[in-house]
């Protein structure tokens, strides 16, 4: 790693932590749980203790629920009516232990703040619309749902439950007020939906505790607090065709080894700077915590797919795209990217001592980040203890630089150090118009494949002090190991599956089944 080690500024990079840390619950509540603790109940500034939470794997709640209007086992349906829960912890639609509940032209109130916010980001005790539990299944089309009160998700499924939803409006006000919830395995599969949020820790779709689904197809998406992207991911969060605004948090927050497909669609964040307790201003994020919210998982690698769609964000400063203390895959295809490139990053992979994700030194990324039909554009930034594989492939092409940091909290030498920071694939097709000089880890480049300035000069490239490219650009791009072969793996495709929606289909005489 010699070229890299002259390149990195001793300066650069995080510094050691210091002091006591706790871990924070970034999105999906205000809730947390003490470092080695994780699940234990214990709710953040403001919450009580719930009766859950002690087996974030598995569904615990040892309380009951209630609700205006219950399906309880049984089958019931319920046209043009309305129907309003104003108490604590009260639901004003519920169905369980088996049960069926249709709900057609309805109108759904709920006031009252719920007194424990594990319980109700967990396990939905005061949300609107409830579906608890292996074989209970809610039908909703043509619907209406508000809620005042803090811990009001909109609709919400948990411990392998379904709810359909079509052709309905959610609209909440308070904190840890989501759109669209599922925990515990449950099923979310919407369709035709408009859902507002105004609190903190408010995503419009999401997904919490013990993994879930949601998935939609055509809607539109508002929030406005901090914490609150437009969708959170710690299970299975899959979009095809919607359209999402969000002006105090960022446009979408994954935590895990989990899911976000996004297709067709365009995805908004106004949202300037840092929210919630990000280390930096981001579009995207993707961590891991210790809250222990996130242990259930989709894969082996944190997966954020974007196909045919838009993805704006208006930060001024961090990255487009930032990972810490994970392990991630991101496939762009034919998608715009709409961020300032000279105010922040396109990728910055990198360790952290802000939350407790991790311990400093040993807590960094590994990205594998690959474009397909694709323009990037924007600086590539990794630390000694993270990697990034940047894949260049069918016509894309990367306007941009990298760098690499030292992380100061790692070692010389220790395991956490990595071999290889960033490297960068360039196929047949595709292009890198290198912004600045620059120094990487690894650079393949195939047969056809270009590395070229602004001007379409050949870029000279030196490996291990030898130039193994003489250009005719003032650019030069150093690297410690240099091929024309470019090998891929299916993390750099697009993936094959997505959610089944044929109950979805079946339920409201639609064909909404797609593909990425």
């Amino acid at each position: 790693m010699i070229a890299i080690a002259a390149a990195i500024s001793l300066a650069g990079g995080l510094a050691a932590g210091a002091g006591t840390t706790f871990a924070i619950r970034h999105f999906a509540a205000a809730s947390s749980s003490a470092p080695g603790a994780p699940g234990n109940g214990q709710s953040g500034p403001g919450g009580q203790n719930g009766q859950g939470g002690a087996n974030t794997m598995s569904y615990d709640y040892a309380g009951s629920y209630s609700a205006a209007l219950t399906a309880d086992g049984t089958d019931k349906t319920s046209k043009n009516a309305t129907t309003a829960a104003t108490k604590a912890d009260q639901n004003a639609a519920l169905v369980q232990n088996g049960g069926s509940l249709t709900l057609t032209d309805a109108t759904l109130k709920k006031s009252g703040d719920g007194s424990s916010d594990d319980n109700d980001n967990f396990y939905g005790t005061n949300s609107v619309l409830l579906a608890v539990g292996e074989d209970s299944k809610a039908t909703i089309s043509g619907s209406k749902l508000t809620a005042t009160g803090s811990g009001s998700n909109g609709i919400f499924a948990t411990d392998s439950a379904t709810v359909l939803a079509n052709n309905t409006t959610i609209s909440t006000t308070s904190a840890n007020s989501r759109g669209l919830d599922a925990t515990y395995g449950g099923t979310i599969l919407a369709g035709s939906i408009t859902a507002t949020t105004k609190g903190d820790h408010s995503a419009t779709l999401a997904t919490d505790r013990g993994g879930g689904s949601v998935s939609l197809v055509k809607g539109t998406l508002n929030t406005a607090g901090s914490g609150s992207p437009l969708l959170y991911s710690t299970g299975d969060v899959q979009v095809n065709d919607v359209t999402g605004t969000a002006t105090g948090s960022q446009i979408a927050g994954m935590e895990g080894l989990n899911t976000i497909l996004i297709s067709n669609s365009t995805l908004t964040s106004t949202n300037t700077g840092k929210t919630g307790s990000d280390p930096v201003a981001n579009g995207v994020i993707i961590y891991q915590s210790t809250s222990g919210d996130a242990e259930a998982s989709t894969g082996e690698h944190a997966t954020f797919q974007a196909k045919d769609s838009t993805l704006k964000s208006a930060i001024e400063s961090g990255s487009m795209f930032y990972f810490t203390n994970t392990t991630a895959d991101v496939v762009l295809s034919n998608t715009t990217l709409d961020f300032d490139t000279d105010a922040a990053n396109l990728i910055q992979a990198e360790g952290n001592d802000s939350n407790n994700w991790g311990q400093a030194g040993s807590n960094g990324a590994t990205v594998n980040f690959t474009g397909r039909n694709q323009q990037l554009r924007g600086k590539v930034t990794a630390d000694t203890i993270s990697t990034v594989n940047l894949y260049l492939l069918e016509g894309t092409t990367w306007t941009g630089s990298a760098s690499i940091s030292k992380n100061t909290s790692a070692s010389d030498g220790s395991d956490s150090v990595s071999d290889a920071p960033i490297t960068v694939n360039v196929d047949g097709k595709s292009t890198w118009v290198v912004t600045a000089d620059t120094t990487i880890s690894a650079l393949n480049v195939a047969s056809g494949g270009k590395v070229v300035d602004s001007s379409g000069r050949t870029v000279t490239i030196k490996s291990d002090g030898k130039t193994v490219v003489s250009g005719d650009s003032d650019l030069t791009v150093t690297v410690d190991s240099y091929s024309t072969t470019v090998k891929t793996t299916n993390d750099t495709k697009l993936a094959s599956d997505t959610i089944d929606r044929s109950d979805f289909d079946s339920a409201f005489g639609t064909s909404t089944e797609w593909t990425m």
